[in-house]
Order: structure tokens, then C-alpha cells, then sequence
């Protein structure tokens, strides 16, 4: 009986260790992100792609045909995107929305990178967020 307690005891006491470590501090967008309190949208009405600059795996500014730039935090890494020349939308209609569409680099159609958030954004914190890399 006794050493069933004290195994409890030291479960807990490991638990309580396991629970205090750091957390990985936020990127530097999403750190960007808070520190200027970005607007988030659920979607871009009228959407029409323009261009775009990417960031790193996870971030790129989508910009449309009125050059309204957008930064894009993609749901998970998105392989390529880094390095990529060329990317694809997929959206349905003329609206892309967070949570339901994607991008894709040209090189690999067949793996979609799912939009997480959409932020607007001003044409001078689109060039200060490039600056940032």
C-alpha cells in the first residue's frame, strides 16, 4: 500500500515537472503580428491574386490586383515554399478563406498548404515585414 503512494507521489511530481518547461517562443511574425495588432479576416471578399513574397515555410504576403498586400500563417509547413518561384491559390468563387483554402508551390500541385490566418496589411508593414528575415 505504502509503495503504491509513493509511486503516485512520484508520477505526480514528474507530471508537475513535465508541465512546467518553456514554451518555444513565437516566431517572429506572429510575434509581428501581436506587437501591431493586425487585423485578422476570415477571408479576402473579391479576391483576385496579384503577387506575392514569400517569408519563410509558413508566411507569405499575398498581395491582389488593387496591390492590398495580406500576410498568410499557413497551417503547417509548406515544403518548398521558402525557395519557390512560381505558387499556386486554391480558392473557390473570387473569396479566399482562412481555414478552408490553400496554396500550392507549382512544383508540387499535388501537396496543398492550408491557410491558417489571414492578416491585412499596409504596403509599409508588408516591406518591414520582409525586412524582418
Amino acid at each position: 500500500m505504502r509503495s503504491i503512494a509513493v509511486l503516485l507521489i512520484a508520477v505526480l511530481s514528474l507530471t508537475g515537472c513535465a508541465s512546467t518547461e518553456t514554451v518555444e517562443e513565437a516566431p517572429i511574425y506572429e510575434q509581428y503580428i501581436e506587437r501591431h495588432q493586425l487585423e485578422e479576416l476570415d477571408k479576402i471578399a473579391s479576391f483576385r491574386f496579384d503577387d506575392w513574397r514569400s517569408l519563410d515555410d509558413r508566411h507569405l504576403i499575398i498581395s491582389t490586383s488593387f496591390t492590398k498586400p495580406y500576410l498568410i500563417t499557413l497551417k503547417h509547413r509548406c515544403i518548398d515554399l521558402a525557395d519557390a518561384h512560381v505558387i499556386g491559390v486554391d480558392n473557390k468563387g473570387s473569396t479566399l478563406n482562412a481555414r478552408f483554402d490553400s496554396i500550392h508551390v507549382l512544383e508540387r500541385p499535388q501537396s496543398r498548404c492550408f491557410i491558417k490566418t489571414i492578416h491585412r496589411l499596409t504596403r509599409e508593414q508588408a516591406d518591414e515585414i520582409v525586412r524582418l528575415r
